[in-house]
């Protein structure tokens, strides 16, 4: 009878510990991560335009170097809503209606004399003449101020600024690594302004006045390539009288494998260094900095859970995580929330969602390749269920990072189908498609058009030039400014290029200083509401006309307050708006650019000298 007793008294404590663990796990820890993502009601301008910006696109359809180029100008007039036309080399259109004619092609065959001359004659008496490509045989060149061609340089390399042209941009110079091109050895004619040169200063930006117009000349090829998309965007908006770009005004900051399972293992370059273990390291020590950080700084992390280290890809290999993995996991979790963050997904496990491939190197990043949809979607499962048990129910998971930013259209499917409220996937906006990296551009996913593509742009604790100037062509079109980082980036060695937190803290800092000093008005918030802006502006339609002294601006499917850039060139400043908020933001030798909160969908702009 003894032992009965004393089984039922085990049981008894057991049924105790378990329900006294759910309690600390579901109900102390009961967060509330629920967003509304409805869209308001669409309002549409009532105004009518009678002579709308709008901007004349020509390209040569036979030149791969001219369809790379027209695939930046698409994606950058697709986002900032630009009214345009594109037309091949060869056609014959009316200009009457262009206020700036853009040339984005190396190569003039085909091209008709007549519209030569159209041109030429709309540029002289006042409009834009923009070439985004150097040519020896474009007919333009010598009004665009050229006098003499002397050579072809095959590998130009580095820009270098002398002008003023937006924030960041014209303060830090790509490494020959980043921008190599050929050029145009050029003498240019008297009284144009040089705005950069490669690093052996031959020119490869400049302006010229023509008449009553301006001829803005590219002696590069670099626009063909997605690394200087921000500074074409900001090139095109100089050469126009004034330009509209809706921005997300955004800085994030990811931590991915956070909350992660903290290893227990001594690590040496911890242990060596602070003399504690590693788990008292992330926990004392680089948590708690990372939170100073962020609350100096005004960072609002959005992180992304890992719940194991396992190597489980098949689904009746994924056992019960152990309850110190889950401590860990409920403790960080905790503490991002309690600092306005934002919990995301990485995955059940750190393997990529790809199945077996030859182009990808498994064994070499140490992953295994899932073997089957049906075990990919139970992984999911096993995230949803142990972010409920840690978090509660009414945590809503709306941001998907895959693991290593790799992924393919199988992964994709997945988490798109077994995450009910996903809304947005951030992978990286630069490199390749190599090796499983997933990608991506600004914007809905083509397959998936419930879901949004919102890229990073740069990683890691180091400070890199590179980096920054990858930052600030990003910011220069799109707006924003999406970092991730990893904890244990300090414990890699290429991703802590050998040094100290300490060393890798202070680098961090710098590269936000430097980012703040250029843009200081850009507001931190988590991916979620990041995703929220872009769902609101979205489908805008944006009609802009100058009339007299005054731009009048005219929206369609305006829901929500939006903000904009706004450059003037010119001797004209605005004065007043007739709704909303400025200010101006910087400043060039003949241009200003405003940071507008625009209120309504109708809206004038009122100019002065």
């Amino acid at each position: 009878m003894k032992i009965k007793y004393i089984f039922i008294l085990i049981l008894v404590i057991e049924l105790f510990l378990q329900m006294n663990r759910l309690i600390n796990k579901v109900n102390y820890f009961e967060i509330n991560q629920d967003v509304s993502l409805e869209k308001s009601i669409a309002k549409s301008t009532k105004q009518q335009f009678s002579n709308p910006q709008k901007i004349l696109v020509y390209y040569n359809g036979t030149s791969e170097q001219s369809k790379s180029i027209v695939l930046n100008v698409k994606e950058i007039f697709n986002y900032n809503k630009i009214n345009y036309k594109l037309v091949d080399i060869g056609e014959e259109v009316s200009t009457k209606e262009y206020s700036t004619f853009i040339f984005a092609t190396d190569t003039f065959i085909g091209f008709k004399k007549v519209m030569f001359d159209k041109i030429i004659k709309e540029v002289f008496n006042g409009k834009n003449l923009i070439f985004l490509n150097n040519s020896p045989y474009n007919p333009f060149n010598e009004i665009s101020g050229i006098n003499k061609i002397n050579k072809l340089i095959d590998s130009s390399k580095g820009i270098k600024f002398i002008e003023k042209l937006f924030p960041g941009i014209d303060t830090h110079e790509p490494s020959e690594k980043m921008v190599v091109f050929p050029t145009m050895k050029v003498e240019l004619k008297k009284n144009l302004t040089i705005f950069a040169t490669d690093e052996k200063n031959n020119p490869v930006l400049w302006e010229k006045i023509y008449g009553s117009g301006r001829i803005l000349y590219t002696n590069a090829s670099f626009f063909s390539d997605k690394v200087t998309r921000g500074l074409m965007n900001q090139w095109i908006s100089y050469g126009n009288d004034w330009y509209i770009t809706p921005i997300l005004n955004a800085r994030l900051m990811h931590i991915d494998d956070f909350p992660a399972p903290i290893p227990r293992t001594e690590n040496s370059v911890i242990t060596n260094h602070y003399h504690v273990s590693t788990r008292d390291f992330f926990r004392q020590i680089w948590w708690k900095d990372m939170i100073e950080i962020g609350r100096i700084r005004n960072i609002v992390y959005s992180g992304f859970i890992i719940i194991d280290y396992n190597h489980d890809v098949i689904k009746e290999d994924m056992k019960d995580i152990l309850d110190i993995t889950l401590k860990d996991l409920s403790l960080n979790g905790r503490e991002l929330f309690n600092n306005k963050g934002e919990l995301g997904i990485h995955g059940y496990n750190h393997n990529p969602l790809l199945y077996y491939s030859k182009d990808i190197n498994f064994e070499g990043l140490n992953y295994k390749p899932w073997i089957t949809q049906q075990d990919m979607a139970a992984s999911t499962q096993e995230v949803l269920k142990y972010v409920k048990e840690l978090f509660g129910k009414k945590v809503k998971l709306y941001t998907y990072v895959p693991p290593s930013n790799m992924m393919k259209e199988e992964g994709v499917k997945v988490v798109v189908e077994n995450y009910p409220d996903l809304k947005t996937i951030s992978s990286v906006f630069y490199g390749t498609d190599s090796e499983g990296v997933y990608v991506q551009e600004v914007g809905r996913n083509k397959l998936f058009p419930n879901i949004y593509n919102l890229p990073r742009f740069s990683s890691g604790f180091y400070y890199d030039s590179d980096e920054m100037w990858n930052i600030f062509n990003a910011f220069a079109i799109y707006g924003y400014w999406s970092h991730f980082v990893h904890p244990d980036d300090l414990i890699s060695t290429d991703r802590s290029q050998n040094k100290t937190w300490e060393q890798l803290k202070i680098e961090f800092e710098k590269t936000l200083t430097t980012f703040e000093e250029k843009l200081p008005f850009v507001n931190p918030m988590r991916s979620v509401d990041m995703t929220k802006k872009y769902m609101n502006i979205e489908d805008l339609e944006i009609y802009s006309e100058k009339r007299n002294n005054e731009i009048h601006i005219g929206i369609k499917n305006f829901r929500d307050n939006f903000e904009t850039l706004i450059r003037i060139n010119g001797n004209d400043k605005i004065k007043n708006i007739s709704s909303g908020s400025f200010k101006e933001i910087y400043s060039t030798r003949s241009s200003k650019i405003y940071l507008i909160n625009i209120e309504k969908e109708d809206i004038i702009i009122y100019l002065g000298g």
